[in-house]
């Protein structure tokens, strides 16, 4: 089965609600709590802002959420940030450029989406190195048994499929598909049997709850294992029914903007395929 490649950065020392390295996350106005701090993780974050409790759901948007947790992993401690948003209310696009390919800071200055994340691999040339799909337009071979894919269909529903449960039917009309690896929750909420390993990095992923709503969650430092984080996410209080890890590392990145929330986590590679969140 080909790996795709993973790219490594070095650590990052993060302060949680001002300017870091690479990583910027502005004070949300008080907003009521929407919810309890992550169970399972370790202690709860401490306060971003005396403004804002950094554990809560905060609402950002009609239908979008701002959350950052603290969690500690043998003995290392981080922290997730995590967008919820309703798929009713906002479209998911892919957006794939080989030719001018661009950090996700780039990428969000072009297009002034709400939320804005970096996508799967992709090869030294910049190309995919799996299936892609970005307004009809279809690139790009699947892979075969093992990852996931982010949907949306001829409907314009959004998906998150494993590929080893549902493979790619060509046959198919999808307005937008993106492939990247690996699954860390099947859908069905079941934990993926990933090999364990050593690797601590930045991540990135894309989750469904059992609610249907999306999760952009990103994690800035070099803190989890791919098993650990997906055993993470599972034992948490987020509802997760499926978990898609896109490319981390140096890859790693997400932006969103409200007139409540600026969230700045830039990529430290330039990137030719990224997922974006606009208002429908």
């Amino acid at each position: 089965m080909p790996r795709p490649r993973l790219r490594h950065s070095l650590p990052i020392f993060v302060l949680v609600a001002g300017v870091l390295f690479g990583c910027k996350v502005e004070p949300l106005q008080p907003q009521p709590a929407a919810s309890a701090p992550l169970s399972g993780v370790g202690q709860p974050l401490a306060a971003a802002a005396a403004s804002a409790p950094a554990t809560t759901w905060q609402q950002i948007d009609s239908a979008m959420e701002l959350r950052s947790a603290r969690f500690d992993v043998n003995g290392q401690a981080g922290h997730l940030t995590m967008v919820r948003l309703d798929p009713a209310s906002y479209s998911i696009r892919v957006k794939y450029d080989v030719a001018n390919a661009g950090s996700l800071r780039e990428w969000y200055e072009a297009i002034k989406p709400l939320a804005i994340i970096n996508g799967g691999y992709f090869d030294q040339q910049g190309k995919a190195t799996a299936l892609v799909i970005f307004d009809g337009i279809r690139t790009g071979e699947s892979y075969e048994g093992f990852g996931g894919m982010v949907v949306v269909n001829a409907q314009g529903q959004f998906e998150l499929r494993s590929l080893r449960q549902q493979p790619f039917d060509p046959d198919e009309t999808l307005q937008q598909a993106m492939q990247s690896s690996p699954m860390l929750i099947q859908p069905g909420g079941v934990v993926s049997d990933l090999e364990p390993d050593n690797d601590r990095s930045r991540r990135s992923v894309i989750a469904r709850d059992i609610h249907g709503r999306i999760l952009l969650i990103v994690s800035d430092t070099n803190t989890f294992t791919l098993p650990e984080l997906a055993n993470v996410l599972k034992n948490s209080d987020l509802e997760l029914d499926a978990a898609l890890n896109l490319d981390g590392g140096s890859s790693t990145g997400l932006y969103v903007k409200t007139d409540q929330a600026n969230v700045q986590v830039d990529s430290f590679d330039k990137l030719p395929l990224v997922l974006v969140v606009q208002r429908r």
